[in-house]
């Protein structure tokens, strides 16, 4: 199988990098920030990362959750399709705007990876994402992490719940796709997410 469950260490420090009152960048419609610079723990290596945008997610009029891009601090992509490519760490740090069954999150993000890459491509990686995210109970104020881990693949964490590492890197990027890709979320959500690239 090409996931694990609390694989390598992988974890997210929710401390962040900044010095207290250090800049931060907030969305629209919600009372969500998020720091400029971050430090974050992947592959047991603190790494800085710096915010490239924040975005909101919305279905129909409802805000569902705030969302930034984060990248490795001295990475410098200058499109969209740089910021994918780039194999190094990021992470896309997403706060919940409002209840959402489990079992909805997961649909939402199948959709999403399979607009971008139809079937049978990341069947096994669709499966593990989408068992874990269904297994969960999602509530407002909830954080997700979703990080690129060189190498190893995507980590995903909703925090205080169980933390899930599936291992093939390309199904990061088509994760990353999600949002930059050529059928992402909406041209704000992905212009608001390259707004500080």
């Amino acid at each position: 199988m090409r996931w694990t469950v609390l694989a390598l260490g992988l974890t997210v420090s929710l401390l962040l990098s900044g010095t207290e009152g250090g800049e931060t960048v907030g969305v629209p419609g919600s009372d969500t920030r998020y720091e400029t610079v971050i430090e974050s723990k992947i592959a047991g290596q603190k790494v800085k990362l710096r915010l490239t945008g924040t975005a909101m997610r919305k279905r129909l009029f409802f805000n569902v959750y705030a969302v930034a891009s984060y990248i490795e601090e001295s990475s410098k992509p200058g499109s969209a399709e740089e910021l994918v490519a780039f194999d190094v760490p990021k992470q896309l740090h997403l706060v919940m705007e409002r209840d959402v069954a489990g079992k909805d999150v997961a649909e939402n993000f199948r959709a999403a990876i399979r607009a971008n890459y139809p079937e049978p491509q990341f069947q096994e990686e669709i499966r593990a994402l989408t068992d874990y995210l269904a297994s969960q109970t999602i509530r407002k104020g909830d954080h997700i992490w979703l990080t690129h881990v060189p190498g190893v693949g995507l980590n995903v964490i909703l925090v205080g719940k169980a933390e899930r590492t599936i291992r093939n890197p390309k199904f990061a990027r088509a994760v990353w796709d999600i949002y930059f890709g050529p059928n992402n979320l909406g041209v704000e959500v992905k212009r608001g997410l390259l707004a500080r690239l």
